[in-house]
């Protein structure tokens, strides 16, 4: 009988957004040295190594919460075959990635593809150049407010939206100040996630309010 002990993960670059599926064996951990995964931006990703003789130990950035989370696994669970484990934020519970059998991970890959598609369609979303990309660039935008990053110089926080064909404006509703982002391609959507904050900038001789805004970081 033959025991292949292979496994494969998937995790977005958590600066420019690029997901990539990984694909490691027990050979390459055999050294002892740890694995360090990087996108093709130069981000680091991941480092993998073996904790002991027993554990696996996974370390990831999380964009979410700006920190390194640690994962210890059972060899048995990080090398099984029969099902797909989720990398996530440890403090929020949110999914980064997954790690498991290809197979598994790219049929999971497929079906959010396909939700995604089906909720473009349902919003009429089939109308922009990229309807997936417009989908990531205003979940992401949404993660943004959420964490007090979207704003406008002049202190405000109540920041208005709207889409077009590829692009979006966002628009003070306190002074009127706009911005537009590029929203058609993934380079689009890299530089945005190249962002720590979406700032409005004001025009030229407009003062800036002499409230700062709370931003968390």
């Amino acid at each position: 009988m033959v025991i292949e002990l292979s496994t494969s993960f998937a995790m977005r670059c958590p600066t420019c957004g690029r997901l990539d599926v990984h694909r490691l064996n027990v050979f390459n951990l055999a050294g002892g040295e740890p694995l360090e995964y990087y996108c093709e931006c130069g981000s680091h990703k991941a480092t993998i190594e073996r904790k002991g003789s027993k554990y696996i130990n996974i370390r990831y950035y999380c964009i979410i919460c700006d920190l390194e989370h640690n994962m210890i696994l059972p060899h048995n669970i990080f090398w099984s075959k029969n099902h797909l484990n989720s990398l996530i934020c440890l403090d929020t519970e949110l999914n980064l990635g997954y790690f498991g059998p290809e197979k598994k991970i790219m049929a999971e890959l497929d079906r959010q593809r396909e939700e995604l598609n089906s909720m473009a369609n349902e919003l009429g979303f089939d109308e922009f150049a990229d309807p997936e990309i417009m989908l990531e660039i205003l979940d992401y935008l949404h993660d943004v407010a959420a964490e007090g990053g979207l704003f406008c110089e002049c202190g405000n926080h109540e920041i208005s939206i709207e889409l077009y064909t590829d692009k979006l404006e966002l628009t003070c509703s306190i002074c009127g100040s706009s911005q537009q982002l590029a929203a058609s391609c993934k380079e689009d959507l890299y530089q945005l996630k190249g962002m720590d904050d979406v700032i409005i900038k004001l025009p030229k001789g407009k003062p800036k309010s002499s409230k700062n805004p709370e931003v968390k970081y």
